[in-house]
């Protein structure tokens, strides 16, 4: 591509295409406390973006706070290192370095420094390089950074952190504003945080108070500035790239950024698309504006699909501005005086890769050549779920006095992933009963409130009770019932409990009980109904509980030395969730006959510990051959009839007075499976009733079962049909692990896809909130790297 700026000088855009994935920055985010409420004027685009976002190259100043910032000073050509590759953060700024700095920032940020430095009478800069001297003499004679006295600059004297809000502010006085940054001269701080700056001067009182409210400076605690503590090089790196966000300051070349870097759904589904507006700037390599440029933009959904072998545009593009897509036209938007264009408005409803490119008029964009600035948006589906869950362990029906419950509301999409929708109006209603001492009743009362969401989306509730007598176990308990609806019926928000499903069965008005768990209140109104309570009773044996847990889901099947290794903890809790020692729990598993090679596991008994209330058993498999193994524990917990004591109180009990609470975690989905997978086998090619049972995106991996032989499930057995077909049990079935890699093939129904989306489809939910897709089809696999396998998931079985 030849013409308006030519291929050598479009070269300083190189870095951005380099970069493409840091241009998607949240300048709010970037520039200010998104949680401080009194940042009342942040900045909302950045000038850390595009290729000064690139890394300079400094050795000490990985993730450090003040790394991006130090690397967007090191692009602007204001502060270096002191070495190539060291840049000295923790290094206190003197005044005579402070002036070099504001006066590189000045051409950026749109400052016009006078023509020729006037002598500004200073008697002790003779000694600074003669770029240090016109710095303090120009800064002085704009006001920016006056001296000491009238004859005196104190080169040498610390920058405190008082006067360097004094001198931001003067910078940002004599600025250009930029898109999105605040104008300094009319804005009036109206919030006093910080409790150490009554005593410092009244112009330095004033900015600091003002650069905090634009976002460039925070304190050293949340109420404590600490005027006089020295500036560091890190610290001044910070200051300086967050005031540059305020101005004209943008990086050289063409840079893409936006308000927002996710795009929220909204409408009932969750799913209509968010207007983002786009700022693309486009500087020379002084930092200068360069205007009427035209600029052409153009988007896709799918970047793998977006061009064709040779580089060109293909079918999965879309041209957003201009007549002819990929191509610099006359109707293509023209960068304005300022060297921006903040004309362009994006409808994002999927994720979303936009390129901002320019040239002459007739040149056609080609993704091995061109140079582009690029921008990914994401998209979020919208809030149409409220999420309730409290802190307290599934089982557990009650609490110890003093314990504090965390009630947590979270606004969602349909596939529970947290939306961050603020305001979201919901109605809480509470009625608190009191603990009372033996012999009395406790008071109770009523309220109700309307509570918003936090920027978060969520709603925090925390609720405790104290014990009336400590020690004497007859108090009475202490109760909370807390019904939650969403009283906006324009937002359609179901109420669902923390795992996305419906909280509990449906209760008429008469039943409601209050037990810990989450219901519905069938009241007429869509709501959630929580029961809390506390107490000092002693548990009771009765509703204790038994739970399994295991390091990992499955582990590779092998035959080598002494074979697999996995181990199976048994937990015992009462029903105020804290553990229950010295019960013997007994472990067992499907394998009867160690058919499988399952050892060590089978009827191993051990007490659960004082303190952890867990038992612990390793074992292993000596077997190549994948499997899938279930596992349970039982245990006896001795419960006491009535009122009656052991032996050594009164009355007493006999053992016959007692029985024996029975625990089986086989019951009530108690269970746990763990699978013993072999490797699939290099050029197997698989069946549609593969099912998959374990998915990780983060390691690769597949882990399916297949039955064996042409036995099938239980429920399409006939073994009147000839020849009989004979139903499946689990020891019958085998599981097998597959690897995948962006070399591979993959195909979700009957459409091919890229490995990125294969993932998303991989972890998709249905209605249900149940793996979406559970069948797998394998063709020539191998895992061998550079080979190709295919792999193809889909809902339901295949023909």
């Amino acid at each position: 591509m030849t013409g308006l700026l030519g291929r050598k000088c479009l070269a300083v855009l190189a870095v951005l295409g380099l970069i493409a994935a840091l241009l998607a920055v949240n300048p709010r985010q970037a520039t200010a406390d998104a949680d401080n409420p009194d940042v009342d004027n942040p900045a909302e685009y950045s000038a850390c973006v595009g290729a000064a976002a690139a890394d300079a190259g400094f050795e000490d100043i990985e993730g450090i706070s003040g790394e991006d910032a130090i690397n967007c000073l090191a692009h602007y050509n204001i502060a270096q290192g002191r070495t190539e590759t060291m840049f000295s953060p923790v290094e206190t700024i003197t005044r005579w370095q402070m002036a070099l700095f504001l006066s590189r920032a000045a051409g950026p940020a749109g400052v016009v420094l006078p023509a020729s430095p006037t002598d500004q009478g200073f008697t002790d800069i003779g000694a600074l390089s003669e770029a240090a001297q016109a710095a303090a003499n120009n800064l002085a004679e704009l006001g920016i950074m006056p001296g000491t006295s009238a004859t005196t600059f104190a080169p040498n004297t610390s920058v405190s952190r008082g006067s360097m809000a004094t001198m931001l502010d003067e910078f940002l006085k004599k600025a250009t504003p930029g898109q999105g940054g605040a104008d300094v001269t009319k804005l009036n701080p109206d919030d006093n945080v910080f409790t150490d700056i009554a005593t410092v001067a009244r112009n330095q009182y004033i900015s600091i108070r003002r650069v905090y409210e634009l976002g460039i400076t925070k304190g050293v605690t949340e109420t404590l500035y600490r005027p006089t503590q020295s500036v560091t090089r890190e610290q001044m790196a910070l200051f300086i790239s967050r005031t540059l966000a305020h101005t004209v300051a943008r990086p050289a070349g063409l840079s893409i950024q936006s308000l927002k870097d996710t795009a929220t759904g909204s409408g009932t589904d969750g799913t209509d698309g968010e207007d983002i507006n786009l700022v693309i700037s486009m500087r020379n390599d002084d930092f200068q504006a360069m205007t009427d440029v035209p600029v052409d933009v153009f988007t896709s959904t799918d970047p793998d699909t977006a061009f064709m072998e040779d580089g060109t545009c293909d079918t999965g593009t879309t041209q957003r501005e201009g007549s002819r897509k990929c191509e610099v036209d006359g109707n293509d938007e023209r960068t304005d005086s300022a060297g921006d264009i903040t004309s362009i408005t994006l409808t994002v409803d999927a994720d979303t890769t936009i390129w901002a490119w320019t040239g002459d008029e007739g040149d056609k964009y080609d993704n091995d050549e061109t140079t582009s600035a690029m921008l990914e948006l994401a998209f979020q589906k919208g809030a149409t779920r409220l999420l309730v869950s409290h802190d307290l362990n599934d089982d557990q029906t009650k609490m110890k006095f003093g314990r504090t419950v965390k009630v947590t509301i979270q606004v969602a999409d349909e596939d529970n992933n947290p939306v961050a929708k603020e305001d979201v109006s919901l109605g809480i209603s509470q009625t608190v009963t009191s603990a009372a001492k033996q012999g009395e009743t406790g008071s109770s009362n009523a309220s109700s409130s309307t509570q918003k969401t936090d920027a978060s989306g969520k709603i925090e509730l925390s609720f405790t009770q104290t014990d009336p007598t400590a020690g004497n176990n007859g108090d009475t308990d202490a109760t909370v019932v807390l019904i939650i609806t969403d009283p906006d019926t324009t937002d359609n928000l179901a109420l669902k409990n923390s795992a996305g499903e419906d909280p509990g069965v449906v209760q008429e008005p008469d039943s409601l009980s209050n037990d810990g768990m989450v219901r519905f209140n069938a009241e007429g109104v869509a709501a959630v109904r929580m029961g809390l309570t506390w107490s000092d009773d002693d548990a009771n044996p009765e509703n204790h509980t038994l739970k399994l847990s295991q390091r990992t889901e499955y582990t590779l099947a092998s035959a080598e030395g002494p074979g697999a290794q996995s181990s199976v903890t048994a937990t015992v809790t009462n029903e105020y969730g804290e553990p229950v020692g010295g019960v013997l729990v007994t472990f067992n598993s499907n394998d009867d006959e160690g058919i499988m090679g399952i050892e060590n596991v089978r009827n191993k008994s051990g007490n659960t510990g004082a303190r952890s209330g867990a038992r612990r058993v390793s074992y292993q498999r000596d077997s190549d051959t994948g499997g899938i193994e279930t596992i349970w524990a039982t245990t006896s917990v001795v419960v006491q009839k009535g009122n009656c004591l052991d032996g050594t109180g009164t009355p007493s009990c006999s053992e016959t007075d007692d029985f024996t609470l029975e625990i089986d975690g086989a019951d009530a989905d108690g269970a746990l499976v763990h699978y013993w997978p072999a490797k699939a086998d290099d050029a197997t090619s698989t069946t549609a009733v593969d099912e998959i049972v374990i998915r990780s995106t983060e390691e690769n991996t597949i882990v399916f079962t297949s039955q064996k032989g042409d036995c099938l499930d239980s429920t399409e057995a006939d073994a009147g049909a000839t020849p009989p077909v004979m139903a499946c049990t689990e020891t019958d079935d085998t599981s097998s692990v597959a690897v995948y890699d962006d070399n591979d093939h993959f195909t979700v129904g009957s459409q091919p896809v890229t490995m990125e989306d294969f993932e998303k489809e991989l972890d998709a939910k249905d209605d249900n909130g149940d793996p979406k897709y559970t069948r797998i089809e394998l063709v020539n696999y191998s895992d061998t790297a550079s080979d190709v396998s295919s792999f193809t998931i889909s809902e339901v079985a295949t023909s």
